[in-house]
């Protein structure tokens, strides 16, 4: 029985023990948690300080990057802007020429473009010492003239009248034409713009082409008054203008021509005055005796010694000039060789004085062309030589060159015709003339004036 009681309290000692040791170790267990807990959070809080400071870090890392980066660019633009100037300074002498040559080219070629533009829309091209600064001002004046033709509206321009007139009036512009309206002298109309008119104030001038009439300038006042209104058209879009505008006089179209157009014209004005001279000197001629040689046969005929001469006396009485000479001749001389010899040496001195300066007019036919080609020639090679200065890309401006150049080969035709049609007249009524003398003289050897 005491060893029972013993054996029980044993075991109740031990389940209490163990009941007293499993509530130790639970509160150990929450204790140990509680405590795992608060190091996480602060771990937790930790880690998220620590990734705010790296993003923190990073963007400003980024950035430094960034501005590192930028530096470098600069540096790599710099190198080469420095690699390229040490280039430049150690390229050779026929490598600059090169490239300069180049840029020359692109320049001209620009350059020809804008000359192309302008020889093809305005009424006055550009000249050979229009600048580049001017081109590209006249370009820009250009667009801002095309800008207002797309939004049309009246302006007040200066405007020079038909009678030389300068007035203030509205001018409208719509694409290639333009009209006026000047209510103080009551006159309306088509203008058309004068290039460079007055370029320092920035003013633009404009020429009364066409003055309309009273139906027309009503037309164009109710356009200007009511925004309503009829107006006239030019079909030819101001291509008739320019046209009118190109009339020369003809001394204009002469002096084209230069130098050699003066030896041409001095050789037309001598071929004038020779024809003119010889004209007059064959007027003057004495008529010959008509049929004379058929008459002179006829008096062969008669018998009678005295009848014939006195036919031969009377008929002999109508010849003047040279025909008289020889009959003088004739009669005063001797039958024989002495005889024809001195008539065959007044033949020759008629028909010198007959052809006298003839030689001159021909040698004008002849010349006059050659001085004509000489003349195209030499602005052919004028022409040649802008194309090589300045480019070939403006094919109007070479054919202006041409054109003016081919003036000489004209002039030179023009006085060469006349000459070599009045030098074959001259010479056929010498022909005609000194044949007519040289069969009475072939007459005149057989006469006998025996007493």
């Amino acid at each position: 029985m005491y060893k029972l009681t013993i054996n029980i309290l044993l075991i109740l000692s031990f389940s209490f023990i163990q009941a007293s040791h499993a509530a130790d170790t639970a509160i150990k267990n929450d204790k140990i948690t509680a405590e795992l807990l608060a190091d996480i959070k602060k771990a937790q809080q930790k880690l998220n300080s620590s990734q705010k400071s790296l993003t923190k870090t990073r963007n400003q890392l980024a950035k430094k990057v960034r501005d590192k980066e930028q530096k470098v660019a600069q540096l790599r633009q710099e190198f080469s802007l420095s690699q390229r100037i040490q280039d430049e300074k150690t390229l050779s002498l026929q490598q600059l020429q090169s490239r300069l040559k180049t840029w020359s080219e692109q320049h001209q070629y620009q350059q020809n473009i804008v000359s192309r533009f302008n020889h093809n829309i305005a009424t006055t091209p550009f000249s050979a010492s229009t600048s580049s600064h001017e081109k590209l001002a006249w370009l820009s004046d250009h667009i801002t003239n095309l800008n207002d033709s797309i939004y049309p509206k009246w302006q007040d321009e200066k405007v020079v009248l038909d009678s030389g007139e300068l007035h203030t009036a509205k001018v409208l512009t719509i694409g290639p034409v333009s009209w006026f309206v000047a209510d103080k002298i009551e006159s309306a109309g088509f203008v058309s713009l004068v290039e460079g008119s007055d370029t320092a104030n920035a003013q633009t001038l404009y020429k009364a082409e066409l003055t309309l009439n009273e139906q027309g300038r009503d037309g164009l006042t109710q356009l200007l008054n009511n925004k309503s209104g009829s107006i006239s058209l030019d079909p030819t879009l101001t291509r008739a203008f320019k046209i009118h505008s190109q009339k020369e006089t003809i001394i204009d179209h002469i002096s084209k021509g230069g130098i050699w157009i003066f030896p041409i014209i001095a050789f037309g004005v001598f071929a004038i005055i020779i024809g003119l001279f010889k004209t007059i000197q064959f007027w003057r001629l004495p008529a010959l005796i008509p049929a004379f040689n058929e008459r002179f046969s006829q008096l062969e005929k008669i018998t009678q010694k005295d009848d014939k001469a006195d036919a031969q006396k009377k008929l002999f009485s109508q010849a003047k000039g040279m025909q008289a000479k020889l009959i003088d001749i004739a009669l005063t001389s001797e039958v024989g060789e002495k005889r024809d010899d001195r008539l065959f040496a007044s033949l020759l001195s008629d028909k010198h004085k007959l052809d006298y300066w003839l030689g001159a007019i021909a040698i004008t036919a002849a010349v006059s062309p050659l001085l004509g080609l000489l003349g195209t020639v030499s602005g052919m090679i004028e022409t040649f030589k802008l194309m090589t200065l300045f480019g070939a890309g403006d094919p109007a401006a070479v054919s202006g060159g041409i054109s003016q150049a081919l003036v000489t080969t004209e002039l030179g035709l023009v006085v060469a015709i006349p000459a070599l049609l009045l030098h074959a007249i001259l010479s056929r009524r010498v022909k005609t003339y000194y044949g007519e003398l040289e069969s009475c003289g072939v007459h005149l050897s057989q006469l006998n004036n025996e007493k």
